[in-house]
């Protein structure tokens, strides 16, 4: 059974959501709760990325700085 808990908006952001998604049912949202739970896992997704991407960077910079450690130590 999945548990759940309450996540806090303000009252004008709750009812421009209702009013976008009951004034736009193709997009199939039946209520706040569930476009909010999209919209979290959306920019969840997308910080996972980023956070994914910045270790990549470090990850080639520590190689970089490895190799130029290695070739200078060869120099001496």
């Amino acid at each position: 059974m999945v548990k759940y808990s309450t996540v806090s908006i303000p009252k004008e952001l709750h009812e421009e959501i209702r009013k976008t998604i009951l004034a736009n049912p193709r997009y199939r949202y039946r209520s706040v709760a569930e476009f909010s739970l999209e919209a979290i896992k959306i920019r969840l997704d997308e910080i996972r990325a980023q956070l994914e991407e910045e270790k990549g960077i470090r990850k080639k910079r520590v190689e970089t700085a490895l190799k130029n450690i290695k070739r200078k130590l060869k120099l001496k």
